[in-house]
């Protein structure tokens, strides 16, 4: 696949989920079982693309660098100090960013 149809279906994957959302939003907050399972799926969608990211290589398991292992240590200290999720973002991003800014990446 060329990058255009890529984000062709991201997008339509994305109007899609955004407008389910809207159309059966009501249905889904007045069921507890339901709300607590979505309530898992940010952090296990990002710990995916941040493992993904790490750990794979031009398809195959390789060894993360060390920009990527201190940006992750950082963003897991954030964030249990924190108890937010968005705080490993912005903690993690500018760690990754100086250790490549110095070669690290």
């Amino acid at each position: 696949m060329n990058t255009m149809t890529v984000f062709a279906l991201a997008a339509i994957a994305t109007y899609l989920l955004r407008s389910l959302v809207i159309l059966a939003g009501d249905r889904v907050a007045q069921s507890p079982a339901l709300e607590s399972v979505i309530g898992l799926v940010s952090p296990a969608v990002l710990a995916a693309i941040v493992a993904s990211a790490l750990l794979v290589h031009g398809g195959s398991v390789a060894v993360p660098d060390p920009a990527g292992l201190a940006a992750v240590l950082g963003a897991l200290v954030a964030v249990r100090r924190t108890g937010n999720v968005a705080a490993a973002l912005f903690v993690g991003l500018p760690i990754y960013w100086l250790g490549a800014l110095v070669g690290l990446a």
